[in-house]
This record gives C-alpha cells, sequence and structure tokens, in this order.
C-alpha cells in the first residue's frame, strides 16, 4: 500500500474507526531493522465550536498516548486563526511502535467522546524520517 493511500485510511479512521488503519498500516513499508521515525500530523476542522466542549477528552488522550511505549511525543493544539481547527502532531520511534496506539483503550474513549462532532475538513499525513537535519540557521 502506497503512502497516499495510508494517509487517506488514517484520515478516514479518526472520523468512522480505526479499523482500516491498522489493515493499512500491516503492509506498510520500513527499512531492514523496522525502525525508522514516524510523524504523524493531523489537522480536523469543526463546525460551530464543537471541539472546545471536548477538551478533557483531548487532554486525556494527549496524556496517555505520551506515556506509550515508543512514543517520543504526542501533542495537540488549536489553531490560531480558526480556533475550530484542531492539531494532533505525533512522532514515533517506529511504524512498530505506532501500531498498538490505536488499539489502546484511551483511543477508544478518545473516538467516542468525538463521535459526535461533525467534521468540515481534515488533512492528515504519516512521515517516515531518515534523518534528522541541524536546523538551518545553526551553526
Amino acid at each position: 500500500m502506497n503512502r497516499r493511500t495510508l494517509v487517506q485510511v488514517l484520515g478516514l479512521g479518526l472520523l468512522t474507526g480505526f479499523e482500516l488503519i491498522e489493515e493499512a498500516m500491516a503492509s506498510s513499508e520500513t527499512d531492514k531493522e523496522g525502525n525508522r521515525m514516524i510523524i504523524v500530523t493531523v489537522e480536523v476542522e469543526f463546525e460551530d465550536n464543537q471541539i472546545h466542549e471536548k477538551r478533557s477528552a483531548i487532554q486525556a488522550m494527549d496524556e496517555a498516548t505520551a506515556k506509550e511505549p515508543g512514543c517520543l511525543a504526542y501533542k495537540s493544539s488549536f489553531d490560531a486563526t480558526n480556533p475550530n481547527i484542531l492539531r494532533i502532531y505525533e512522532m514515533w520511534e517506529s511504524m512498530d511502535a505506532l501500531k498498538p496506539h490505536f488499539a489502546t483503550p484511551h483511543m477508544a474513549e478518545f473516538q467516542a467522546a468525538l463521535s459526535s462532532l461533525k467534521a468540515k475538513g481534515m488533512d492528515a499525513k504519516v512521515y517516515e524520517v531518515s534523518k534528522e537535519l541541524p536546523f538551518p540557521n545553526q551553526g
């Protein structure tokens, strides 16, 4: 399965259930050691300021996910110019570390908490990182 398809499945997963993501990830490519860092970015625009009613569910998801094995970072934030946009930024040690995330109890709780919300649109991306570079203006 190519990365574009994986991203489409990931986006669909947040809105309709993560079962499809697990299937897509099962065929994901990794290097021979299976240890390339994975970065996930998700941006969802919700209708009518509804997302702010779910802040406690978002905070609980952030805190629980950050404790998962292989999770290097998991942060949620709201857009400064459009407060109806929720962004999620994730860093994982590998695709193998990310896969179990979708079967955790806190993921099920998060999905249930957000299931009543209406999304206007969503953009989700999964990146496989080969190396970290120095910041351009340092040195």
